[in-house]
């Protein structure tokens, strides 16, 4: 496993995790002053976003069984719980975006090469127990 997003297992085969992105910072507020630089006042943390760059191969490996469950955590709008391979809680995000791109199309319209941006924002909470509740039903109907 290289991460583990909600019910969803990026590992290296059929829903590969190929790049992560990460930023973070701090916020300040900047003040007007007469005739001087203008100082910083801390705000707190600025929000901390995550990019998970994936990549499947369906005719291959298979992976779009995964791509369903990815958009139903989405739809939900409910924070999931990221993980890293090593074990590494990094705690609950939203889903603020997702992108799908199809490359080297079948007759079917499904690519052979399949390119998934994933846009996690953390979030202050995580989700509560009828909402994981609810996501856990939801992968079997």
């Amino acid at each position: 496993m290289l991460y583990q997003l909600g019910a969803l297992t990026l590992d290296v085969a059929p829903f590969n995790t190929h790049e992560v992105e990460r930023e973070a910072g701090f916020d300040f507020a900047a003040k007007d002053v007469v005739g001087g630089m203008k100082p910083r006042e801390p705000m707190g943390e600025a929000d901390e976003t995550i990019t998970l760059e994936c990549r499947l191969f369906p005719h291959r490996f298979g992976g779009l069984s995964g791509l369903s469950v990815l958009d139903g955590m989405r739809a939900s709008g409910q924070p999931q719980i990221l993980v890293r391979g090593d074990g590494l809680n990094r705690g609950w995000f939203l889903i603020d975006k997702v992108k799908e791109t199809d490359a080297f199309l079948t007759r079917e319209g499904i690519g052979r090469q399949i390119d998934v941006s994933i846009s996690l924002t953390r979030s202050p909470v995580g989700a509560s127990a009828g909402s994981i509740l609810s996501t856990l039903m939801s992968l079997f109907r």
